[in-house]
């Protein structure tokens, strides 16, 4: 949903402000920082999962009911990295 004029004015304002008053903590406030720590992020997450996976087949040699869990926890810890980083970031 787009900002009204009011808002996206509004925002601006904050924003030079913010520039202003404390340029050093701003300048460190940058979206390709974030958005490269999100990828991080995912891809820790996606790594998990597959760790998880292939424990979880390993153990199921053993266990079969704690060798599933396990690895169902992986699958949908690899399919939670892949969904972090498909999202379309907001704004």
């Amino acid at each position: 949903m787009p900002l009204s004029e009011d808002e996206q004015r509004r925002l601006d304002e904050m924003e030079r402000a913010l520039y202003r008053d404390d340029p050093k903590f701003a300048a460190g406030q940058s979206l390709q920082r974030l958005r490269s720590r999100r990828l991080v992020a995912a891809a820790s997450v996606g790594l998990i999962g597959m760790i998880l996976l292939v424990v979880g087949l390993i153990m199921s040699t053993s266990s079969p009911v704690v060798g599933a869990i396990i690895s169902v926890t992986g699958f949908l810890s690899m399919f939670g990295g892949a969904a972090m980083t498909a999202r379309r970031p907001r704004g």
